[in-house]
């Protein structure tokens, strides 16, 4: 992995991809025009083909890796690049964002002064659990990677819906008698989500939403 600077928070920006490089791209060069230009950034590329892939090696930036993985599914690329890092924090971060100013430093900041160990640019109401609780959105979430590899990661069986929402449930429990609570929302950050425009590409997405969430009601003994 690219090392981070010493003068700023040790932290991996993890970015998954799939046969989206422009899409990728403008998300990257969004973040590097608007917030540090060394932030240690991690493509992890879900079983592209050898085009979209030769476009994100096209990339000169010694701050950058790109992780080429045989389509193990979003959950399970997700764990596999969080598992290669060795900074102290980890950003999980949608390719299909777009930075407008400087937000990582303030996203970390909660993990840094350990006021939670999880956080987010915003909240959502997840009405799939009793009672509704309002959660991190899962398009942009920092943890702390020692709180990630001490709850064992994502879910493999959940492979792309539920899968945050379940990691942070997780999270709440297994340091349900800590004084830090598991996450924290840092609102009004400079970027922004393209209204899902990963899953979109997914001729599967509906049968996919309905067996991760059936797996994950399972889990959590609820009947929707």
């Amino acid at each position: 992995m690219p090392s981070p600077s010493s003068e700023f928070p040790c932290t991996t920006i993890i970015i998954p991809q799939f046969n989206q490089p422009e899409l990728t791209l403008r998300a990257i060069q969004s973040l590097r025009r608007c917030d540090l230009p060394h932030w240690p950034i991690l493509v992890v590329d879900n079983g592209s083909s050898a085009v979209s892939l030769r476009r994100l090696h096209a990339l000169h930036d010694p701050h950058i890796e790109i992780l080429s993985l045989p389509r193990p599914g979003l959950t399970a690329a997700w764990n596999m690049a969080a598992r290669s890092c060795q900074t102290e924090t980890v950003v999980f971060l949608n390719n299909d964002t777009q930075t407008t100013g400087p937000w990582v430093a303030a996203l970390l900041e909660p993990l840094r002064l350990h006021q939670a160990r999880m956080s987010g640019v915003e909240a959502r109401p997840e009405r799939h659990v009793t009672p509704p609780l309002e959660m991190l959105s899962g398009w942009c979430f920092a943890v702390r990677l020692d709180t990630f590899l001490a709850v064992g990661g994502f879910d493999e069986s959940l492979h792309l819906y539920f899968s945050d929402t379940d990691f942070q449930l997780r999270v709440r429990d297994h340091f349900a008698s800590a004084d830090v609570p598991p996450w924290a929302i840092v609102p009004g950050l400079a970027i922004t989500h393209l209204s899902h425009r990963t899953a979109h590409q997914l001729t599967n997405r509906r049968s996919l939403w309905r067996s991760d969430r059936d797996r994950f009601l399972a889990r959590w003994n609820r009947s929707r």
